[in-house]
Parts: structure tokens; C-alpha cells; sequence
């Protein structure tokens, strides 16, 4: 499970996040945010489903910090097409 702790925490009242946890596995309903907006609209749909967060909360995120979490959506996606290439492989 990847976990990244915010360069920029966000605060909410008297709630601090200072980390998105991303789960271990994707879902095909974190596929659906690549079919619905533009790109950036996407990634950050993406992101809040991958963590289980709320797309507002994503959208507050600093861009240093917006960015490491679109490197580990990117990551985990790339992994479920790398795991489809090895399956071809095998047969």
C-alpha cells in the first residue's frame, strides 16, 4: 500500500490531512474517471478513488503534492497493463 505524506497539509476545520493512503489494487470503477471529463478532471477523479478521498479534497492539493499522488495513480495503472502484457505472454 502506498502511502504519501503531503509536502503541504490541508486543513479543514480541526481535521488535518497530511497523507493520501492509496489502496493496494484498482478497481474497474477508477477506470470510469477516463471516461467522463478532460484530463485533469480525470487524474484527480482518479486519485480520490484510488484513496478514498472526496475529488474536493484532491482539488486542494498543492502541486508538488498533486503530482506525487498523479505518479502513483500513474504507477498502479501501469501496473494492471503490465500485468495484461504478461498474461499474453503466457498463453
Amino acid at each position: 500500500m502506498a502511502k504519501l505524506t503531503l509536502k503541504h497539509p490541508l486543513t479543514f476545520g480541526k481535521m488535518t490531512v497530511d497523507s493520501l493512503t492509496f489502496r493496494d489494487y484498482t478497481t474497474a470503477g477508477d477506470y470510469l474517471a477516463f471516461d467522463q471529463r478532460g484530463g485533469v478532471a480525470q487524474r484527480i477523479a482518479l486519485i480520490a478513488s484510488l484513496t478514498g478521498s472526496d475529488e474536493s479534497l484532491i482539488k486542494q492539493l498543492r502541486g508538488p503534492d498533486y503530482r506525487a499522488a498523479e505518479k502513483i495513480a500513474d504507477d498502479m495503472i501501469n501496473g494492471d497493463e503490465a500485468g495484461d502484457e504478461e498474461a499474453a505472454e503466457k498463453k
